[in-house]
């Protein structure tokens, strides 16, 4: 990444993205339904396991708080998301905590590197002294007019890509970006109840390899960012828990009129 010339420019092929938005567009009963699984409360990457540990009841916990705010706060008509959203989303996530050289709600100050060698190499975050430039641009693209007429997962999943290419905080970049992208899910219309949909468990199944191998892909190439593998995967997972939920409707449908 060669952050002198970085640009929030990409790249997609709608043809290639056509097959997955047409799957979207097939279970859009399941995206805004009132009624979702019990699982859906927590996904199961956040539920606390058995055991004495703490960090793990600390992180659920937060997540809970989190989300729920999310949910408050980003409604239909709401206002758009502005950096100090998304420092109060990482606060929520990040507080109680113990993460070494980090302030709950405050951009990093020093140099991060992310990444793992059977992923595709390691990625470097935006240097933190141009952090709240990046920042400052980053929220005005994704709540500028371009994002919003696409699609509002294409939306969400360019959400998640930049956040997570600016790597702005010590740590939890992950589960705020997910929640960033939650947010955008809620304010254009999907009923997510403030859940973390497909960009948690799918994004991290068989250890994430998938996904961090998307993201590099993307980041070799370099600017403009050709998204349009990684906006299929994330595409893929939303839809898989939209069948889920349909199926959970088509349940209970069956057993009301039984």
């Amino acid at each position: 990444m060669y952050w002198p010339s970085f640009e929030f420019r990409y790249s997609l092929d709608r043809r290639k993205l056509m097959p997955h938005l047409m799957a979207l567009d097939a279970h859009q009963q399941a995206a805004t339904a009132l009624v979702l699984p019990h699982h859906w409360n927590r996904p199961p990457s956040e539920t606390p396991p058995d055991g004495p540990s703490a960090i793990p009841r600390l992180k659920s916990r937060n997540a809970a708080r989190a989300r729920d705010w999310v949910g408050e706060r980003f409604v239909p008509g709401s206002s758009p998301l502005t950096l100090a959203d998304i420092l109060t989303i990482h606060r929520l996530l990040s507080e109680d905590l113990p993460v070494e050289h980090q302030t709950p709600g405050t951009l990093r100050v020093d140099p991060v590197q992310v990444g793992r060698a059977e992923a595709g190499g390691f990625h470097s975050g935006a240097p933190a002294e141009r952090l709240p430039i990046y920042m400052r641009r980053y929220v005005e693209f994704i709540a500028g007019n371009e994002p919003a007429t696409l699609p509002p997962a294409i939306h969400s999943l360019l959400a998640h890509f930049f956040f997570t290419t600016l790597h702005p905080f010590v740590d939890g970049n992950g589960r705020t970006s997910r929640l960033v992208a939650t947010a955008i899910l809620h304010q254009r219309g999907y009923n997510v109840h403030g859940g973390f949909y497909a960009l948690s468990d799918y994004f991290y199944q068989n250890d994430g390899i998938r996904y961090h191998t998307l993201l590099h892909r993307c980041w070799q190439q370099g600017v403009p960012f050709d998204l349009t593998e990684f906006v299929a995967f994330g595409i893929e997972g939303i839809v898989m828990e939209l069948r889920s939920i349909d199926s959970f409707i088509r349940m209970k449908l069956r057993r009301a009129v039984g």
